[in-house]
């Protein structure tokens, strides 16, 4: 019988906390989106239309990246105080290769690294 693996992601547009769930929630590493204030700041210098098409391909690349960290999870607990999580499952929608995966969006306030272990840990015993 193969072991289910479970992992989470707390994230908003800029930042993704990935914790990985076998018999209780441990946080293994954060992954950040290159586009943040100095960037932006930076990037608008050039124009504001410049500025979206930046914004759209370091966001692209932001989620290619959590879709790598994904891809040999059978579960997938997406969550946080944003709409990304949302846009991020909607990308691993029209991906074949997250076709098997069961996916779970939860809506959440901002939450503490302490916070988000314990919301994981309830998600997943649960489940």
């Amino acid at each position: 019988m193969e072991t289910i693996k479970k992992i989470a992601i707390y994230m908003d547009h800029f930042t993704a906390n990935i914790i990985e769930y076998t018999s209780t929630a441990v946080a293994i590493k954060t992954i950040k989106s290159e586009f943040n204030h100095f960037e932006k700041e930076k990037i608008l210098q050039k124009g504001e239309i410049h500025m979206h098409n930046k914004e759209q391909d370091m966001q692209n690349e932001f989620y290619a990246k959590l879709r790598e960290e994904l891809l040999n999870y059978n579960n997938v607990l997406l969550f946080g105080a944003t709409n990304a999580k949302t846009e991020l499952s909607n990308i691993l929608k029209t991906d074949n290769k997250f076709a098997n995966i069961e996916m779970i969006i939860k809506n959440t306030d901002k939450l503490t690294a302490n916070e988000q272990i314990a919301f994981v840990n309830d998600c997943f015993y649960i489940n």
